[in-house]
């Protein structure tokens, strides 16, 4: 799944978990799917994170002619 999907799936298991009457093994059952795609969220964050922070060093490192240092 993409991130966009995965915090759909994410929002969709969140309004189970509070509106639904779920019997105690399905609400873990839910509540374990919530915390592995937290954890690949927050992954996919950093890995997004540290692109964008190599980007940013090169662009710091172009001078004005629109070359690398």
């Amino acid at each position: 799944m993409g991130f966009e999907k995965d915090i759909e799936q994410l929002e969709k298991i969140v309004l189970k978990l509070e509106s639904e009457n779920l019997s105690i093994d399905d609400g873990l059952t839910l509540y374990g799917e919530a915390i592995k795609l937290g954890k690949k969220l927050v992954d996919e964050i950093k890995e997004s994170k540290g692109k964008l922070e190599l980007l940013n060093q090169d662009l710091s490192r172009i001078n004005l002619d629109g070359e690398l240092d």
